[in-house]
């Protein structure tokens, strides 16, 4: 055997305990950064959500998904929401705790203790409508129509009659500060702010924005 042939015969080393374990533990410490990084992403920047309903039909049908930008989101009108229609009766939850413990308020960790022990009917519901009035903007409805600061409101998106859906809500409707005032495009079959129920929705009830239609295939696209 020349000179450039010859091999040097190994051994393979066995894998120690610590070995392992060290690989357990990256394989551990690789996976649960990837879940803080979901749930970030989740939590502050965007989401998924399915449609249930038909209130914002034609525009949204039943099972749609929709991706919902969060990040520095300010609202707009004729912006499509994500909300949490349950957000104003929890807060009175929590506001009416605080004073049963003679406290002015809770903070975050004992919102966020108590939540899973509230009645469910306080939990986070969410709605998808569209935002029609901003704050200071006055919503009035005339003979079927929708008109803001006195203009017909432009709405592609819909054709029909809005009619007032609660006799206690008196119009016009003045949008208080860091609200907004909603409805959904199905008017007919849309609970929202025109709903004493529902009223008018602050701006942290609001998720976020529906950007994109993902699903189903075939209808992908911006949503607007």
């Amino acid at each position: 055997m020349s000179e450039e042939e010859k091999v040097t015969e190994t051994t393979e080393e066995k894998p120690t305990k610590n070995s392992v374990a060290k690989e357990i533990w990256e394989w551990v410490y690789t996976l649960a950064i990837a879940i803080i990084i979901a749930l970030l992403i989740k939590g502050f920047i965007f989401d998924i959500v399915r449609v249930d309903g038909s209130s914002m039909f034609p525009t949204l049908v039943d099972n749609d998904r929709l991706i919902v930008t969060k990040l520095a989101y300010e609202p707009h009108q004729g912006d499509i929401i994500i909300l949490d229609s349950e957000y104003k009766n929890r807060e009175q939850y929590f506001d009416n705790l605080a004073k049963s413990e003679g406290k002015d308020d809770l903070s975050y960790f004992e919102k966020l203790i108590e939540s899973r022990s509230m009645p469910a009917n306080f939990k986070k519901k969410y709605y998808v409508k569209r935002i029609i009035a901003m704050p200071g903007q006055t919503v009035d409805l005339v003979d079927g129509k929708v008109y803001v600061d006195g203009t017909l409101l432009d709405e592609p998106y819909y054709d029909g009659v809005t009619s007032s859906i609660d006799p206690t809500v008196e119009y016009p409707v003045t949008v208080d500060d860091d609200n907004v005032f909603v409805m959904g495009d199905n008017r007919n079959h849309s609970k929202d702010s025109r709903s004493s129920e529902l009223g008018q929705v602050p701006y942290d009830a609001i998720l976020g924005k529906s950007q994109i239609r993902i699903w189903p295939l075939n209808d992908i696209g911006r949503t607007k």
